[in-house]
């Protein structure tokens, strides 16, 4: 990847970014991040991944506007990486660029052409090896909640991907981190030592509920208001939080107004995105990208307030995954968590989807009822006509991608 950059001029030297990595929470963190900037007044290149129904939804600007890049630019770009790619494959005698190397190269030269004032970069996968983790010297290195997650990947222990996700820490950069745990945190920060970088405990200086107790008394923490985040759950005020120390840590000048406005602006499509309210036309759908462990066990928390808060008593959960995920986890949590619902299974249009009918049977082991559904469409034709409150998808970002799409498509959004 290095050498790719060289090859297109280092690209990568002429932007200032914030850098995130984490298992959950990057994707909402970061457009948090740069609806902040963006409400302090300036122009914000945003890097993000995977993407619900276009993958220009990758690579964007906020800056009062929140555009995509235009495919047939993303396009040009990406054959210019690719050309590039070849030359430096002939010269090192390399492995071919991998996608998400032609990604990011082509989203790095878009950033230097439109010269945003700050670049928000999530991570793909992991950190020490991300195709992001060519940025030398970010303002903030960002790391949020981490599970366990691409196991295959980065590791088969919560400290081995800790320690994979640390690998974006740089020397003498500021290091906010907002996940729990004292194993997790001792990597981080012990990491964050080694570099002589300051480390920022989010979830030691925030009270999330519940306050916080020494030596019998209660501590004051700082709060963000639930009601100052149009995103939905208890983990998105921890995101909120992330997202605020990150900007104070970066050294960007920024009000307290700016912050304020900048949350409760903050939306990213497919976590907890209600579409629609329930009615006469059907019931209302929710899809959420959630798609491991820590997410669905977030998710079930989140919607239970949300039903009980809006009297739900009649949900449908449609549930699909990728073959790699711990399904059988996720359909445990699930169950587990969600009281007096229904479920189906689905397979999102991908090679990589786990088949509906396995998942119908680790539903039926926890002794749920399971329709099952050959693709998202059987799915959406079954549920929008069955008499739900609401139907909830979750398990795939890109099965909620294809359940947003038919949603809007059928009511000509």
């Amino acid at each position: 990847m290095e050498a790719l950059l060289k090859e297109l001029g280092n690209p990568e030297k002429d932007f200032k970014a914030i850098h995130i990595a984490g298992t959950n929470g990057k994707g909402s963190t970061a457009v948090m991040i740069a609806s902040i900037l963006e409400e302090a007044g300036y122009s914000v290149g945003l890097y993000t991944s995977p993407y619900l129904e276009t993958e220009c939804e990758r690579v964007q600007i906020w800056d009062g506007s929140r555009r995509m890049i235009d495919q047939a630019v993303f396009d040009a770009l990406k054959e210019k990486v690719r050309a590039a790619a070849d030359n430096v494959k002939k010269t090192l005698h390399c492995a071919d660029a991998t996608f998400f190397e032609v990604y990011t190269a082509a989203a790095y030269l878009w950033f230097r052409e439109q010269d945003p004032d700050y670049v928000v970069l999530e991570t793909g996968l992991g950190g020490r090896l991300d195709s992001t983790n060519t940025i030398e010297k970010p303002l903030v290195s960002v790391i949020t909640q981490i599970g366990l997650d691409h196991t295959a990947e980065l590791g088969n222990t919560i400290i081995k991907i800790a320690r994979e996700k640390a690998g974006i820490i740089k020397p003498g950069v500021p290091v906010v981190s907002q996940t729990e745990g004292s194993l997790v945190s001792g990597v981080l920060k012990k990491a964050a030592e080694e570099k002589g970088s300051d480390f920022i405990d989010v979830s030691a200086m925030y009270d999330f509920g519940g306050g916080a107790v020494s030596r019998g008394r209660k501590e004051t923490k700082k709060t963000i208001p639930s009601g100052s985040v149009p995103m939905i759950g208890l983990h998105q005020l921890r995101n909120a939080a992330t997202a605020v120390e990150a900007v104070r840590a970066s050294g960007i000048e920024v009000s307290e107004e700016a912050v304020r406005k900048g949350l409760s602006k903050a939306f990213l499509p497919g976590r907890f995105e209600i579409l629609g309210k329930a009615g006469d036309d059907g019931p209302c759908f929710i899809v959420d990208g959630a798609h491991n462990p820590d997410a669905i066990e977030a998710l079930t928390k989140a919607y239970s307030a949300f039903a009980a808060a809006n009297k739900i008593k009649r949900t449908l959960v449609i549930f699909g995954c990728m073959k790699d995920k711990n399904s059988v986890r996720m359909v445990q949590l699930l169950t587990g968590g969600l009281r007096g619902c229904s479920y189906a299974a689905a397979a999102a249009d991908s090679e990589r989807a786990e088949d509906p009918s396995r998942i119908s049977g680790l539903i039926a082991e926890c002794g749920r009822g399971c329709k099952t559904f050959g693709t998202a469409r059987e799915a959406y034709g079954y549920a929008k006509d069955s008499g739900f409150e609401c139907v909830l998808t979750c398990g795939s970002i890109y099965l909620a991608g294809e359940m947003r799409e038919l949603f809007n498509k059928d009511h000509n959004q």
